[in-house]
């Protein structure tokens, strides 16, 4: 067939080989369609360790609609025309007969529970402090504190032309009006005394209070004579 001395033979047998594939092709595409016969249906056997499947989904069911507060008559509820504020009770309003419009709470304790506990609890008793027998004992600088009239005593003229000098010591029981109601000479100049006694018995004192009562005290009175006054 290579060879160049014969070109005829190489186109006849070209033709031929060409005439048989097509043959060929054609062979195999016709069969097909001459049987239709078709294969047998196998049904599908799932293995029952297989996990069954999931249940329907129940339809979901549409939310409440949602309305607004509204204002009780009796039995009958109806729409506010506007929207109540925030943090506030519609007022409930019954009509139902026999029930009265308005209930009073009444006291929060019973006059009853009142009377019962002002009758067992009584008050206080009141602490009377009783007075003393004795006159109290203060000092001589308290009580000078309390002195209101003081009457200068008169230097007698024989302790001058003397000249003595010196403190007369007393004792004075001064009474509740403050004035001096008894004395006792403690230490003297003899030419002294009488000059403090007459001058001491007019004195007088802003009354001693013990609980609220004036009581008779008795305390130190001292009395002095100088010379360059």
């Amino acid at each position: 067939m290579l060879l160049s001395s014969a070109p005829g033979k190489k186109a006849g047998a070209l033709a031929a080989s060409l005439g048989a594939q097509t043959l060929a092709v054609g062979t195999l595409l016709l069969l097909p369609l001459l049987y239709t016969d078709r294969l047998p249906f196998v049904q599908l056997q799932l293995p029952t360790f297989m996990p069954s499947p999931p249940p329907p989904e129940h339809p979901k069911s549409e939310p409440t609609p949602r309305t607004r507060p509204g204002v009780r008559i009796g039995h009958v509820f109806t729409v506010p025309t506007a929207i109540p504020p925030l943090n506030t009770q519609p007022e409930i309003i019954d009509t139902a007969p026999g029930l009265p419009d308005r209930i009073d709470p009444g006291s929060p304790v019973p006059l009853a529970l009142n009377m019962i506990f002002t009758h067992v609890i009584p008050p206080p008793p009141q602490v009377i402090e009783p007075a003393p027998s004795a006159p109290v004992s203060v000092t001589s600088e308290i009580q000078s504190a309390k002195l209101m009239r003081k009457v200068i005593p008169v230097y007698p003229r024989m302790a001058i032309i003397a000249h003595i000098s010196g403190t007369v010591r007393l004792i004075g029981k001064v009474g509740t009006d403050g004035t001096v109601q008894q004395i006792q000479v403690v230490s003297d100049p003899a030419l002294l005394v009488q000059a403090a006694l007459d001058a001491v018995r007019q004195w007088v004192y802003r009354p001693t209070l013990l609980h609220g009562k004036p009581v008779e005290v008795v305390a130190p009175i001292d009395v002095t004579f100088n010379l360059s006054q």
